[in-house]
């Protein structure tokens, strides 16, 4: 029993692709995106045009279906960094667009560094 609960959980902590459709209107054009992430990455949320479509996946693909034609705005978040673009979205084929992330370890020690540094000028000012 303890052999299959380890299995689960370590098959749940695997990176797995994310489908997720945008809420476009019927009668609009629409295309695909697909966002190929440079590593697996922690906390991925990303919006289209302002519209939350994915939030706290652990993922290295991400597939939007029905985004709108044309250009996009599209923010993106992973490992606590984030990304600001806009990118134009065919509807004949789908935008796929590569992504570099950062290391979610190195992020945590950069946050922890600059805390320290900002712990320590605070204090030699007061």
């Amino acid at each position: 029993m303890r052999i299959v609960f380890v299995v689960l959980l370590a098959i749940a902590g695997c990176a797995h692709d994310v489908h997720v459709t945008y809420p476009a209107a019927p009668d609009e054009p629409t295309g695909s995106i697909v966002l190929l992430l440079s590593q697996p990455a922690d906390d991925v949320n990303v919006a289209v045009n302002g519209v939350l479509v994915v939030e706290d996946a652990h993922t290295g693909r991400i597939v939007i279906d029905r985004a709108p034609g044309g250009n996009v705005d599209l923010v993106m978040t992973a490992n606590g960094a984030d990304k600001a673009m806009r990118v134009y979205v065919g509807t004949d084929r789908a935008t796929t667009i590569p992504l570099g992330v950062p290391d979610g370890s190195t992020g945590f020690i950069k946050s922890l560094f600059g805390t320290l540094i900002t712990i320590v000028a605070y204090s030699l000012l007061h």
